[in-house]
This record gives structure tokens, C-alpha cells and sequence, in this order.
């Protein structure tokens, strides 16, 4: 949700409840994974993969949306 909110250079901002965030999620998951060139590889993700997220809801709990995107609960794991 936060990344998908706060986008960089051109990419649009998107605003995305939880379910809708998880697609990215998974992408981030294998990116940031110690396995990370095998699975790019037996997922066929080089740069030129296209990759289609969707996501099918918005904010729908306002108040738990600004809490993980305005005021940072629930940080990235580390």
C-alpha cells in the first residue's frame, strides 16, 4: 500500500487497500529474496518482463490506510 502510494519518477500513484497491494507484494518478496536471480529466472522476470498487478479495491478502511501509509505502522520487515 505504501509503495503503490508513493510512487517514483513518472509511475502513477495508485491507492490500494491490502488485498490489492499483495500482487506487489509477491514482486517485492522475490526482489528482496537471498534466492533472488533463481527465482527471476524460473519466473522468467528480466527487463524486459511485463508484469500486470490488479488490484480490485481503494482505500476501503480509510483510517487503517492512513495508518500504514501517512504514519508508517506495520514497517517492511528487515
Amino acid at each position: 500500500m505504501r509503495v503503490l502510494g508513493n510512487p517514483t519518477g513518472g509511475d502513477p500513484r495508485v491507492i490500494s487497500g491490502e488485498s490489492g497491494a499483495v500482487g506487489l507484494g509477491v514482486l517485492a518478496a522475490v526482489h528482496f529474496h537471498p534466492q533472488r536471480e533463481a527465482l527471476m529466472h524460473k519466473l522468467r522476470l528480466d527487463s524486459n518482463a511485463v508484469v500486470l498487478v490488479i488490484s480490485t479495491e481503494g482505500d476501503t478502511d480509510v483510517k487503517h490506510y492512513r495508518e500504514v501509509v501517512w504514519e508508517g505502522k506495520h514497517p517492511a520487515a528487515r
